[in-house]
């Protein structure tokens, strides 16, 4: 598979304009600038960061800001391929050895130059961390300041994806410390760390020696407002200029408001239901599982819940990610469901329980599924609790039969799935999908090269995931983001990582 790759230079994350703050105002508040466009962008969410290292946020509530601070070697397009971030270009030297040739004259915040030895840092960091690579990097040579030699132990023709996910940024080899990073972040971004109170606000500065386009604002500023209610408000009022996750009900009225606008794009997430595929109960058997996602009207949901704000998918795979393959998994069918369950050993019915948080749209969608399992026989118990107190008990061992979760492809590709989420030994393996032949066809499948065998092999898969369901999806999501009217340049994001380096907010 060698061959050379030349990424066109991407226009890196768009960001935001805005308002300073009097002595007595809080960040976001007592907004004013001179000039045509205000000085800060203000933008909020719900949830505070679970982190502000780039390399371990995972989370929408943790890139959504670090995103602005970190750049990846590669990052992602609007058509979902990658482009080259401080990598400028590749070349598969062999089936094993991905060569990179990285971008010249870029600083980090702290004055420090960014070269080979940071980017072999981080891919050693990552290693070390376990999820990122899953054992699959056999470390990495130094040819000269600007290349490194990445070597795998197998290859995968998925890394450029991988290498494109905002955690696998480039961090600053002589100035990363594990303890203190995460308070005091530095990357090669356009934005840098200016002050913040966690739980409340984030404030970035423009990065003046960026080295690609300067930030079109001066500020950017997040704030944490938990409250649904209160962030509609505050955009309505002006207090805010951007913000995210506007519940379904007010996205209705404000749909009709002159002085704001609606973003919306794909989104890689796909909310889903994992099953417990080791339990001694009911959904230990594949039957059971396949009669459950049988019974499960996807397309009411979606009319019901979100008032189409989403779009029912038959697959645990985006529809937007390399390597998806369109065909129905297990469709509803009350009547089949109704034989798989007789075919199981259960022709009366049985009785499970599904794990959820105290999210309103997901107690909603809870109560339809109660709702229309019950129409075949099923009992479902909901029980609601936080997600930290799930799946605490999920990796301690304990029994459970179903967990209302998501999923989200940060590279892309469907590898992320397969590897992440369903190989035996995956970190986030909470189906407890042990199963030796899957294990065996990912791992041909990621070892060969693009053609008809690899393709053959993700049929395999596939396959494998709809006899199994180790998982049922239930919806994707519209990555949906309000603007005030006067906000321009927001580039949205398709996993929720929506960049304003290129935005201005109007006086």
């Amino acid at each position: 598979m060698k061959r050379i790759v030349c990424f066109l230079i991407a226009a890196m994350m768009l960001f935001a304009a805005g308002c300073s703050q009097t002595a007595n105002d809080a960040p976001g508040q007592g907004q004013s600038s001179v000039g045509e466009f205000k000085d800060e962008l203000v933008y909020c969410q719900g949830n505070d960061l679970t982190t502000m290292d780039g390399s371990v946020g995972l989370q929408e509530r943790a890139v959504s800001l670090t995103n602005h601070i970190f750049d990846p070697l590669f990052m992602t397009d609007s058509t979902y391929k990658p482009v080259a971030c401080l990598a400028l270009k590749y070349e598969w030297a062999d089936d094993t050895t991905f060569k990179i040739t990285l971008r010249e004259n870029v600083k980090f915040h702290d004055g420090s130059d960014m070269n080979a030895d940071d980017v072999i840092f981080t891919l050693d960091l990552l290693n070390e961390r376990g999820a990122v690579f899953q054992g699959n990097y056999d470390g990495c040579e130094r040819v000269d300041d600007y290349t490194v030699l990445m070597k795998l132990k197998n290859p995968n023709p998925a890394l450029p994806y991988i290498l494109s996910m905002p955690v696998t940024c480039v961090l600053p080899s002589d100035a990363y410390n594990k303890e203190s990073f995460a308070l005091n972040p530095i990357g090669t971004g356009p934005y840098k760390l200016k002050d913040f109170k966690e739980g409340d606000y984030y404030t970035l500065e423009r990065f003046d020696d960026y080295w690609g386009e300067a930030a079109k604002t001066k500020n950017l500023t997040l704030r944490i407002i938990p409250e649904s209610s209160q962030r509609s408000i505050m955009l309505e009022t002006g207090d805010v200029d951007v913000a995210y996750f506007i519940p379904v009900n007010d996205l209705k009225r404000m749909e009709t408001n002159k002085n704001l606008k609606i973003l919306k794009v794909p989104s890689m997430k796909v909310i889903l239901m994992e099953l417990n595929c080791s339990s001694e109960g009911a959904v230990g058997n594949p039957l059971v599982r396949r009669a459950v996602e049988c019974a499960i009207d996807k397309q009411t949901i979606i009319d019901a819940i979100l008032s189409g704000q989403g779009e029912a998918v038959s697959s645990i795979v985006s529809p937007n990610c390399e390597d998806y393959r369109d065909y129905e998994i297990n469709k509803y069918d009350p009547e089949l469901s109704k034989k798989l369950m007789a075919e199981a050993g259960y022709p009366n019915g049985f009785e499970i329980e599904l794990f959820t948080n105290a999210d309103q749209t997901n107690g909603e969608i809870a109560q339809v599924m109660q709702s229309q399992l019950a129409q075949v026989g099923i009992k479902l118990n909901i029980t609601i609790q936080d997600d930290n107190t799930t799946f605490t008990m999920v990796e301690s061992g304990q029994n459970f039969d179903m967990i209302l979760d998501f999923f989200q492809t940060t590279s892309c590709h469907a590898n992320d799935v397969f590897n992440d989420m369903l190989m035996s030994k995956s970190f986030n393996n909470y189906s407890r999908y042990y199963d030796d032949e899957f294990d065996s066809f990912y791992k041909q499948y990621a070892s060969t090269a693009e053609g008809e065998e690899r393709e053959a092999l993700l049929r395999k898969i596939y396959e494998k995931i709809k006899e199994d369901v180790p998982a049922i999806s239930l919806y994707l999501p519209y990555n949906i983001v309000v603007t005030g009217a006067n906000v321009e340049g927001v580039r949205m994001s398709h996993i929720g990582a929506h960049e304003f380096q290129e935005a201005t907010v109007k006086k």
